[in-house]
Formats: structure tokens, sequence, C-alpha cells
């Protein structure tokens, strides 16, 4: 960050011309509104433009592999400035980072441009669906098809996890589908005929 004295002159400039981002969105969760990424580029653009500069934005991952954006500030005398933010998606699918992006973008973006930032009421949101909704570790099939057995039999899964482990001499978590399955079938005859039994 030493030689952009070119760079930090034309920002500087430019950030004596930024008005206040109007906020156009609405926040439906927050009952609030907030200012859109593409009204904050509709407003900076055309003065980034007249002091030669621009900002370019691009998905990327962190050498840990964690999804990420890369932000860049661009001058025409070639100088730059670079920042990296992780991104957290409220759900891991491909409209959760799509948001997560969106969010990194104008978060980033109003960030490396120095602008004034409203409430953050969507990244609130983001981050509150992330705790509403926590990721559950999901079983493997067989294994679910075991702890479903246990459950409508009303069966104790660690006295079956420990039972199958004295059996065959490893986890449950560990054995291949079909010996768990053979298991399974095993205690859900044993649960019926006591059942029978029981009835009887």
């Amino acid at each position: 960050m030493s030689d952009i004295d070119q760079l930090a002159a034309a920002l500087v400039a430019a950030q004596g011309e930024f008005a206040a981002v109007p906020k156009t969105a609405d926040n439906p969760f927050f009952k609030s509104k907030y200012a859109p990424l593409s009204t904050v580029v509709e407003v900076t653009q055309p003065i980034l433009a007249k002091h030669g500069l621009a900002v370019s934005q691009h998905p990327t991952t962190l050498p840990s592999g964690e999804p990420a954006l890369t932000t860049y500030l661009l001058h025409s005398s070639g100088q730059q400035l670079v920042s990296t933010m992780q991104l957290y998606a409220a759900k891991h699918d491909p409209q959760g980072q799509g948001a997560a992006i969106t969010y990194a973008r104008r978060f980033a973006y109003m960030a490396v441009l120095g602008l004034v930032a409203d409430d953050d009421d969507d990244g609130n949101h983001a981050t509150r669906a992330r705790q509403a909704e926590p990721q559950k570790p999901k079983l493997p099939p067989h294994v679910a098809k075991l702890a479903a057995v246990a459950k409508k039999h009303d069966l104790d899964t660690k006295a079956l996890g420990q039972r199958f482990e004295a059996d065959y001499g490893l986890a449950v978590m560990e054995a291949d589908p079909a010996t768990v399955e053979a298991f399974t079938q095993v205690i859900a005859d044993e649960a019926a005929v006591d059942q029978a039994a029981a009835n009887g």
C-alpha cells in the first residue's frame, strides 16, 4: 500500500463528491429500509469514473478452502487496493451462497470507498438465520433407519450402539450399510416379538 499516491488522491476527491446513499430497499424481517448494492453502484459509479477509479469484485477461496470475496479498488494509473473477506452463507445451497456474495459485495464496496453504512439489517438477518437454523449432522440412511426403529419401539439408542459394538467389534458409524441394516432388522424383529408377547 506504499505506492498508492495517485489512487489516494483520486479517492479523496471522489469521497468529497459522494452523497448519502438512499435506502431504497425494504427489509420485511426488520421492517426497515437499507441501501441495496444496485443503488450503491448507481450513486457512486459516475463519480468513480470521473476520477479514474473502479471497483471490481470476484468470488474466490481462502487458503483454508472457505469461500470468500475479493474486492479491488483500481485506479487508471495501475495502482490498486485489494481486500478479501470470508463469506458466511445462512444456508449451504446455491441460493444461500448467492445471498452471501451479494451481501459481501455491498458491504465490501461501501467499506473500500469509505461510504457511510446504513443499519446492517440484512446482515443481521443472515446471522440470525444461521442461529435459527443450526446445521444438524446428517446420519447416513442405514444409521438413520436404525435410529427410527429405536424411536418407534422406545429403545435406548446408546444401549443399541453398545450391543452393536459388542457383537461386531466396531461402532455403528464405522460399519458397512449391509451390516447395520441386518442388525436393524434383528432389533425390529425382537421388538415385534416383545410387543406381541406384551399384548398377548
